[in-house]
């Protein structure tokens, strides 16, 4: 596959500004040692096989060792809070998604700011929140499903994977902007939800590992959440093709580095890893874990940052789900 005339753009853009900006000694010496990963959740998830692929470019790009440090639990509190109080030089990474900014501060007591305290170099892939139902279902769309449960006020329930994570501020967002009232119910992970679905326990679904499901044919596929349709699934429909406008609860994948790392630094680990990002065999390999590959900016990383707090932090207000 051929790199994209955008994505040639966009690193020689990077590049060349770099070079004018005339970056100091120690930033163009960067990095000169060993880089310690911080992952937040246990080994072989799919922030642990973006980690080592990402710290696999990396060490082939610079020459320096990678070393993963996990520090699971809490959802990733765990892990960011850590991170917090490790030396903001550059050479400790924390590998997170936009719940570190949008999701985990409102619903977990944590040491850091997340608007502050923490800088998202790039976009290393957005995960697609699709929507699923069991076949018995009787909705082939997000607008007959929509009418469905108008109908059935309180029948359908949608399983998730605990309290406060994506999937379930999914439902909390459909139910707002469309109307209805759904029951939740919470399973320890994604998986068990997933199986409660397709076993009919549940009659609802958020998450990009229902590609796999409607593939197979044990779900149906109602909407992908936002406006972008999904290579995976390209005959399903969006929810702002169905009407639903505006932000959407997302997933996505970044690296973070401490707001008070020299920008120059930033500057040089958002140039490398774009570099990395673009490369065919990472494009490959992030789509083969469900992703669809990005390039973004430090601005444009930033401004996602922003977004996602506000957004989800309203959305979780609203449910009742902030932490007092």
């Amino acid at each position: 596959m051929k790199m994209s005339v955008s994505r040639r753009g966009f690193l020689a853009g990077t590049v060349g500004a770099a070079a004018l900006l005339g970056l100091p000694a120690f930033a163009q010496e960067f990095p000169a040692k060993a880089f310690t990963y911080i992952v937040p959740y246990t080994p072989g998830g799919m922030s642990d096989n973006i980690s080592r692929l990402i710290g696999q470019k990396l060490t082939e790009k610079t020459g320096q060792q990678v070393v993963n440090d996990y520090k699971p639990g809490a959802g990733g509190a765990i892990g960011a809070n850590f991170y917090t109080k490790t030396p903001d030089d550059g050479y400790t990474l924390l590998q997170a998604t936009n719940s570190f900014f949008g999701v985990i501060p409102f619903v977990t007591k944590v040491e850091y700011d997340p608007l502050t305290d923490l800088t998202p170099l790039v976009l290393v892939g957005d995960a697609p929140m699709v929507m699923a139902v069991h076949p018995s279902v009787q909705a082939n769309t997000l607008e007959e499903f929509i009418a469905y449960a108008k109908a059935n006020p309180g029948a359908l329930a949608y399983a998730t994977a605990g309290k406060g994570t994506v999937g379930h501020l999914c439902g909390e967002w459909l139910q707002e902007r469309a109307g209805i009232e759904l029951l939740h119910i919470p399973y320890n992970g994604a998986a068990p939800g997933f199986q409660a679905a397709v076993a009919g326990e549940a009659q609802v679904v958020f998450g990009p590992e229902a590609a796999e499901f409607i593939s197979a044919g044990s779900l149906k596929g109602i909407a992908v959440l936002g406006a972008q349709r999904w290579d995976r699934l390209p005959d399903l429909p969006t929810t702002a093709e169905a009407g639903i406008d505006g932000w959407t609860p997302r997933s996505w994948h970044t690296v973070v580095v401490h707001s008070s790392t020299p920008d120059a630094v930033k500057e040089r680990l958002n140039n490398l890893l774009n570099e990395a990002l673009a490369e065919d065999s990472t494009v490959q390999a992030l789509r083969n874990f469900g992703l669809i590959p990005g390039i973004a900016s430090l601005a444009e990383m930033k401004q996602r940052a922003v977004d996602d707090n506000t957004q989800f932090g309203e959305l979780i207000r609203n449910a009742g789900l902030a932490v007092q």
